[in-house]
C-alpha cells in the first residue's frame, strides 16, 4: 500500500472511531448526565475531531518521532482531567461554564482549521482566519479551559497538579509543533503577525 493511501486509511480508522466514542459516550451517560452540559460538550469535540480527521489533506511533512513523543502529554492531559473529575451531574455551575465555553472555543478553532486539523506535528496548509488571527494555538486554550473546568469540578490538591501538568504538557507540545512549521515561510510570517500563542500580552 503507498504512504498516502495508508495515511487515507489511517484517518479514515481514527475519524470513524473518534465519532464512535463520542456516540458510545452519549448512550452509556448516566440519565442525569446524558444532555447536561459536560457530556453534550464532550459529544461536539468528539464529532468535530472524527469528521475533521475524515476530511483533512494529507500532510506536506510529519513531524520527527522527538516531536510526536513530546506531543502525547498534552493529549493525554485531558482524559487524565475527565477521570479525576467527578460526575458531570456534581459539577458546579461555574464548571460547567467554563467547560462548555473552553469546548465551544475548540470546536470555532477546530472548523476554522479544517482540512489543516492535525493531532501530531505535522506541515499543512498555514490558517489566518477566526480564533486564529488572535493566538497561534486557539484549539489549546480551549483545552486547557475544559482540564481547568475539570479541576474545578474536583477543587483539590490532585486537581491542581494535573491541571499545571496539562499547561506544562501544552506549552511542550507547542515548541514541538513549532519547531517543524517554521520550516514553512508563510508560517514564519504568520508568527511575526500573530505575537502570542496562548494568551495575548502574555505568551
Amino acid at each position: 500500500m503507498r504512504a498516502g493511501a495508508l495515511e487515507r486509511a489511517f484517518d479514515v480508522a481514527l475519524g470513524v472511531s473518534v465519532v464512535s466514542w463520542g456516540a458510545l459516550r452519549l448512550a452509556t451517560a448516566p440519565a442525569a448526565a446524558r444532555f447536561g452540559v459536560v457530556t453534550l460538550t464532550l459529544v461536539a469535540v468528539n464529532a468535530c475531531v472524527g469528521v475533521l480527521f475524515l476530511a483533512r489533506a494529507p500532510a506536506v511533512e510529519h513531524g520527527p518521532s522527538r516531536a510526536i513523543v513530546e506531543s502525547v502529554p498534552s493529549m493525554v492531559a485531558g482524559g487524565v482531567a475527565l477521570s479525576i473529575a467527578p460526575p458531570p451531574e456534581s459539577w458546579r455551575v461555574g464548571a460547567q461554564i467554563a467547560f462548555a465555553s473552553g469546548g465551544a472555543l475548540a470546536v470555532l478553532s477546530l472548523v476554522s482549521l479544517g482540512r489543516s486539523f492535525a493531532i501530531l506535528p505535522a506541515l499543512r496548509k498555514i490558517v489566518r482566519r477566526g480564533a486564529y488571527r488572535v493566538v497561534r494555538h486557539p484549539v489549546y486554550v480551549g483545552e486547557l479551559a475544559m482540564v481547568a473546568a475539570c479541576g474545578a469540578a474536583r477543587a483539590d490538591a490532585l486537581a491542581l497538579v494535573v491541571v499545571l501538568a496539562a499547561v506544562a504538557a501544552s506549552v511542550a507540545r507547542i515548541h514541538a509543533e513549532e519547531r517543524l512549521l517554521v520550516k514553512d515561510a508563510e508560517y514564519t510570517e504568520y508568527a511575526r503577525d500573530v505575537r502570542w500563542r496562548l494568551v495575548p500580552r502574555i505568551w
